[in-house]
């Protein structure tokens, strides 16, 4: 809980300038592209996640997420489910709209949906405007910048640690999501994630845990 509020004050507060990023030799840049590359699923996947969400004030509620993704044309379908089994949100996403399919009480407000897309974009596929700058940050942490979509800035480190993690800023270096996860299997998907996003009375924690990959024709 401690760093839930951590990272609720952080997300609130955070209008500091990007951390700088110490260039590598351009020769060095290629390899850690690729590996930064790695850290994303590529083609078509079918994840299912449990995932336990906290939002301010100490609300909590645990979930099944199913997520049919692909890179190839970038589309998402997600259904958000109770742990019975009981649809409570469904949407599709195609690149250019999000359709709504089903949603109840609070998972009706549109943001939610716009919300959610947003949130399995930053998780789940690189950025579209692709590679800044590749270096380290100045702790060491190695560090792959990206332009993302709507003059967003991502940043995905490997502490040294193990794992590896992601910022999402504004175009004013605000923070707006940050994620932590476990180091990605073969095919670029990590069994535990985390992502805090939000800011405020809207701010919120997902802690996700996958329960099953499925790579799709």
């Amino acid at each position: 809980m401690k760093w839930l509020l951590a990272g609720m004050l952080l997300l609130m507060g955070a209008c500091a300038q990007l951390p700088t990023i110490e260039p590598m030799e351009a020769n060095r840049i290629p390899a850690i592209e690729m590996d930064c590359r790695s850290h994303f699923p590529q083609g078509r996947w079918q994840l299912v996640h449990t995932i336990r969400a906290r939002f301010y004030g100490g609300r909590q509620a645990t979930f099944t997420g199913v997520v049919v993704l692909s890179t190839h044309n970038e589309s998402i379908h997600c259904v958000l489910m109770t742990v019975e089994g009981m649809v409570l949100f469904e949407a599709v996403d195609d690149r250019h709209s999000i359709t709504v399919k089903r949603a109840f009480g609070p998972f009706e407000n549109p943001d939610f949906a716009q919300g959610v897309m947003a949130d399995i974009r930053f998780l789940f596929f690189m950025p579209e405007g692709g590679l800044i700058t590749a270096g380290a940050i100045n702790d060491g942490t190695r560090t792959c910048r990206y332009q993302g979509q709507g003059r967003t800035i991502v940043d995905l480190m490997e502490p040294s640690g193990g794992g590896w993690a992601m910022h999402q800023y504004d175009a004013h270096g605000k923070l707006l999501r940050r994620a932590v996860a476990d180091a990605v299997n073969s095919q670029g998907i990590a069994s535990r994630m985390g992502i805090d996003a939000g800011s405020g009375r809207h701010a919120y924690h997902l802690s996700m845990d996958l329960v099953e990959s499925v790579k799709l024709p």
